[in-house]
């Protein structure tokens, strides 16, 4: 392809070069944007109207001679689209300001689902640099070797900083140059490139490039990511996102995703990317613990999807379940597998089905393969909603030689068919540190356990890693901004005192709000003669008349609020000098929150903030440049699935289980 770029003109010649399929001529059936005409040498070009749309057109091209390259010749404008309801970017860019194109925007003729392999050289204004997937030839050439289920072609004034890590070329492209932010990226990928080589199987591309975006996305292309300049200079991207985004250069862009049983590509790129961090770093409980929170607060209820009906993230429910369940779904195999065995599978679906597309049945038959707990039931894929547990029955009695009989039985409450499931049991007893293990198998909806120990249980736990994937109960859930944002209703209170810029962001928030959550209810504080009980509520501002109302509900241990700001053990947070978000810890009763701020800009942060924070009970940001100072997970005081038999609760037993990165042999650094 050799393309000449226009930019100030949004305007794009394309000279496409294409080799068909040797054998025969048989026709070539293609889509290309509505927004172009193209020319053919070497074969008859026929427009085929019946299928045509407002975006795309298509046609038939049929070869002079089977094997021989034939040429299309076209130029227009491209069509941007609709921007993106979350971070504003349109389907397509092609402006002074840079080039984003890719097959959603039509810009080169797509024969269906074939692979492509292609050489690209572009003709782009001085100082500009362009970007693809593959081997960089030239700053203004590429060349992919590898079949591709798609092409991207960016291009705009970066700045490039490159470093060798073996056989894969290293780069950062940015904006505005950055010397020092270049050199973190640059010194960590290496590291998980490694970690995935080892864990799945080498590399597939010659090159990984972050790529600074004017939009705030995280998307993972081949062999490269499209970070947003704000996104990319946060510090915990380093080792969230870029892992995440690395990692789909095996599972979505190095095996595509035949989405039409759904996408299993996501949920398990963040479970061994995500999670596999907060495992190393011995957090995958309470990432576990968090998941299940969202699911409970934005997809239970009826309000999910079986797993094979997601395709893409498009709603806090989708998300949930596209993500969370999928990720739980792979880390019940690997607890039923071991390490070892789910390793193999995963390097045997890589082995077998790179560059081509595999669906959600072919990555579980893979599974299956390797080992017979690999096997996973249709259910899992094919019926909305999640398992539910409590303990039934649960006793100690004197059995022989002195010794001390569990017996314990734990059933699950879901309407509906049993799901199979292996539920960790931790058992604790006196005169001894060590926690002893069992698994409850369900073969139908209880199942039981018996179990003789000669020192005293202390201390029984249902589940306590949060290793199944499950409905929480209601009292495991704490007081969190999810829960909030998650109920059936959610009211914002606005102040009416508030002074008219910081009411217009006041409004502006709760519009924002409205459009990513359904669940929204605007009302003016002098229009409530109460609070709503069994609603969640949003207190908004300082202004509010409802504020000192709530503010006893709001008041916890440790915790004091006055007109002057906030004091949270012995550290003060003047009103003057920071926003909050303050939650009640009760969680049995309807969700409340106050968000403490004044200023519109301060305002405007939060809406843009406040619903990535989702597991927070409170919140503090530096008032001016909205930098988080404070976050808080409020605690759950008793969970229904913890029983403490003896005298003195022995406390909850450590978290069980090693970092599957282990299996890779590199060490992660997070320095």
């Amino acid at each position: 392809m050799s393309v000449r770029l226009l930019p100030d003109a949004g305007h794009i010649e394309v000279v496409d070069v294409l080799t068909p399929p040797t054998g025969r001529a048989a026709p070539l059936d293609f889509s290309l944007a509505a927004s172009f005409t193209p020319v053919a040498e070497g074969a008859r070009l026929q427009r085929l109207d019946g299928n045509s749309s407002e975006r795309f057109r298509h046609y038939r091209l049929t070869p002079e001679t089977g094997g021989r390259p034939l040429t299309l010749r076209y130029s227009g404008r491209i069509d941007p689209g609709p921007a993106h309801a979350e971070h504003g970017m349109p389907r397509a860019a092609l402006d002074a300001e840079g080039v984003f194109l890719d097959g959603a925007s039509g810009w080169y003729p797509r024969f269906g689902d074939r692979p492509m392999r292609f050489s690209l050289s572009v003709e782009a204004p001085a100082g500009w640099s362009v970007i693809s997937q593959g081997r960089r030839d030239s700053a203004l050439s590429w060349t992919a070797t590898a079949p591709q289920d798609d092409i991207y072609l960016l291009a705009g004034p970066y700045q490039r900083h490159a470093a060798a890590h073996g056989a894969v070329e290293l780069e950062v492209y940015l904006r505005s140059d950055d010397a020092a932010l270049a050199g973190r990226y640059l010194g960590v990928m290496g590291q998980y490139i490694d970690l995935y080589s080892a864990l799945i199987g080498d590399y597939p591309y010659p090159k990984f490039a972050v790529v600074e975006n004017r939009w705030q996305t995280g998307y993972g292309m081949p062999s490269f990511t499209l970070l947003g300049a704000q996104v990319m200079r946060l510090p915990f991207i380093l080792h969230s996102s870029l892992p995440h985004e690395i990692l789909h250069n095996w599972w979505g862009n190095g095996v595509w995703v035949d989405a039409r049983g759904g996408n299993w590509s996501e949920g398990l790129t963040a479970y061994l990317a995500d999670h596999l961090i907060d495992e190393a770093r011995g957090q995958g409980a309470e990432y576990r613990r968090k998941l299940l929170e969202r699911y409970a607060a934005f997809a239970a209820e009826g309000r999910d999807l079986p797993l094979r009906d997601f395709v893409s993230r498009h709603s806090d429910a989708s998300q949930a379940v596209g993500y969370g369940k999928t990720l739980m779904l792979f880390h019940m195999l690997r607890r039923h597998m071991g390490d070892a065995d789910f390793v193999a599978a995963l390097r045997t679906l890589w082995q077998q089905h790179r560059f081509s597309a595999a669906s959600f049945d072919t990555v579980r038959q893979v599974f299956a393969d390797t080992s017979p707990a690999g096997r996973v039931a249709d259910l899992w894929l094919d019926r909305a909603g999640a398992p539910a547990i409590k303990i039934k029955h649960l006793i100690v009695s004197p059995g022989a030689d002195g010794h001390h009989v569990l017996q314990l039985t734990v059933r699950q409450t879901q309407r509906g068919a049993a799901y199979p499931l292996r539920v960790p049991v931790a058992v604790q007893v006196a005169d001894s540190p060590t926690v002893h293990r069992f698994d409850l198998v369900f073969n139908g909806k209880e199942a039981r356990l018996r179990q003789s120990f000669a020192s005293a249980p202390l201390r029984v736990d249902v589940d306590p890693d949060y290793d199944i994937f499950r409905l929480l109960d209601p009292a495991e859930r704490p007081a969190s901004l999810a829960r909030v944002f998650g109920a059936q209703r959610q009211w914002l209170v606005l102040p009416t005192r508030a002074p008219v810029d910081a009411l217009a962001a006041w409004r502006a928030l709760a519009q924002a709000w409205a459009q990513r959550y359904d669940n929204v209810k605007l009302v003016m504080d002098d229009a409530l003669d109460a609070l709503p009980d069994d609603d969640a509520v949003w207190i908004l501002g300082w202004d509010n008349r409802w504020r000192e109302a709530a503010a006893s509900r709001l008041s916890a241990k440790g915790q004091h609020i006055d007109a002057d700001g906030l004091r949270i053990g012995d550290t003060t947070y003047p009103r003057s000098e920071h926003t909050a978000v303050l939650l009640d810890a009760d969680n049995t009763r309807a969700p409340l929150g106050w968000i403490a701020a004044t200023d519109p800009a301060d305002i405007a942060a939060l809406a843009r903030k406040l619903p990535h924070y989702g597991s927070a009970g409170r919140l503090v940001f530096a008032r001016g440049s909205g930098v988080n100072q404070r976050k808080d997970a409020l605690p759950v005081a008793r969970s229904p699935l913890r029983r403490v038999i003896g005298a003195v609760d022995p406390g909850p037993p450590p978290p069980h289980g090693s970092a599957l990165a282990d299996q890779s042999g590199v060490t992660l650094r997070f320095d």
